[in-house]
């Protein structure tokens, strides 16, 4: 099963002790680069838990333009149009993401 994530799933998960509830969900979580930047920037939680979750692989998008064209797409940021992007590209089973505008 491919599950990719966004930024605030697993940083609100980490805030609060329980992202291994995602392990025990997805035993392998896929991200991309610009995610990963979010949550290990700063003092937050998932700064210290994201890099140890090894089950949490970060993993390029072969096509960056896609980015570029979701970017269009009012209310998303980078790493949320890097994660649709990311999952698209590898016909992932589910993208966990909070986003309205990212879902539709």
């Amino acid at each position: 099963m491919i599950i990719v994530s966004n930024t605030t799933p697993l940083s609100e998960l980490a805030k609060i002790d329980c992202l291994d509830v995602l392990q025990i969900l997805f035993p392998r979580i896929l991200i991309p680069p610009s995610v990963y930047t979010e949550l290990t920037t700063g003092n937050h939680p998932a700064a210290i838990a994201i890099p140890a979750a090894t089950w949490i692989e970060t993993q390029e998008v072969s096509q960056p333009e896609r980015i570029e064209q979701f970017l269009q797409t009012p209310g998303l940021d980078r790493g949320e149009c890097a994660a649709i992007a990311l999952a698209e590209e590898l016909n992932a089973d589910r993208l966990l993401m909070d986003e309205r505008a990212g879902r539709r």
